[in-house]
């Protein structure tokens, strides 16, 4: 893990805290590790909602339930999904 000693402050208004705050929130980041990646050119991607992880979950269960042939199709289009929605390979 990295030692981080060194601060930098920087001076915002109330909107601008909120709006950044908001942002950090949305991609799962806190503030202070939000500013760094943009700081150093990195875009983070927004988190998707829970509900999306609900849907795919489902998926799952739906394929448990088919023959094997179809299951085991439906589970790598499942992983497939899952992978793009949260930064897999």
């Amino acid at each position: 893990m990295r030692n981080r000693t060194v601060g930098i402050n920087i001076r915002v208004t109330v909107t601008e805290k909120k709006k950044v705050t908001m942002l950090a929130k949305k991609c799962g980041l806190s503030l202070s590790e939000y500013l760094r990646q943009r700081a150093l050119g990195y875009e983070p991607g927004g988190h998707p909602s829970k509900e999306v992880f609900d849907v795919l979950d489902k998926l799952d269960d739906i394929a448990e339930s088919c023959s094997a042939r179809e299951g085991v199709a439906i589970n790598a289009q499942t992983d497939r999904m899952r992978d793009l929605l949260i930064g897999g390979n």
